[in-house]
């Protein structure tokens, strides 16, 4: 994706992002120069098992809401419809179902929790330590199924882990080479690099990169100003 491209925005329907209508984004999107945004709020499941996201009631508006500022901003700058969530095999129809009944542009692959074999949630696990490889089990095989189109913060998973070591080297490994192979994107999340929480982002993932993988950079923002703040950060980034 080009240097302008404002990658990875939210809206407030998420529960944990600032109340700015999408407009608010629009308008400094094109203020800050750039000539694409791409919106991938946290998506919906059918029920709503899983918090910290849009309801299903609210995935027709936020739909609509942004076909409408589609039309609206014709010309001025492209912007795209997409979704942020996590893969979970037992909803792959859903997932195609984004794709085609509500035309998304893009799934992107945000690997928050994992479906683990005895049927729980890797946010259910006591084994912490685990974690990581459950995680990447499910993102790798996410990728591997061709709905996504782009990985967000791979390197997230580790958040657990104090110290980097050779397993989550082997891991890391795992997810680059399967990125590469199957033509996913990974994601350098900026809000993560700028270190506004805790080992999210890590260098070490980043390093001795297959020579096919594509690397994009996402703000990750859940408010105009973190958009403004990460997409200046992402500009001086790319200019070096």
């Amino acid at each position: 994706m080009e240097e302008k491209t404002i990658f990875h925005v939210h809206s407030y329907r998420c529960k944990h992002a600032s109340q700015e209508q999408e407009e608010e984004y629009i308008k400094k999107a094109i203020e800050l120069g750039a000539t694409k945004i791409v919106f991938t709020d946290h998506a919906p499941f059918p029920g709503n098992p899983f918090l910290n996201r849009m309801s299903i009631k609210e995935l027709p508006e936020y739909v609509t809401v942004l076909q409408g500022l589609k039309e609206k901003y014709a010309g001025i700058l492209e912007i795209k419809i997409g979704l942020e969530i996590e893969f979970v095999p037992t909803y792959r129809e859903y997932y195609q179902a984004l794709l085609d009944k509500w035309d998304m542009d893009i799934l992107l692959l945000g690997e928050h929790f994992s479906l683990l074999p005895d049927g729980r949630y890797t946010f259910e696990m006591s084994e912490k330590n685990l974690e990581a490889r459950a995680l990447a089990n499910g993102m790798i095989a996410g990728m591997e199924t061709g709905l996504f189109q782009v990985v967000a913060h791979p390197d997230q998973i580790f958040r657990r882990m104090k110290k980097w070591n050779a397993e989550m080297d082997a891991i890391s490994k795992e997810i680059k080479e399967c990125a590469a192979s199957t033509g996913v994107l990974l994601e350098k999340n900026i809000s993560n690099m700028l270190e506004r929480k805790k080992r999210v982002y890590r260098k070490e993932f980043w390093e001795e990169l297959p020579d096919k993988l594509q690397i994009i950079y996402g703000v990750d923002a859940h408010s105009v100003t973190e958009m403004e703040e990460n997409f200046c950060t992402q500009k001086k980034m790319s200019s070096r």
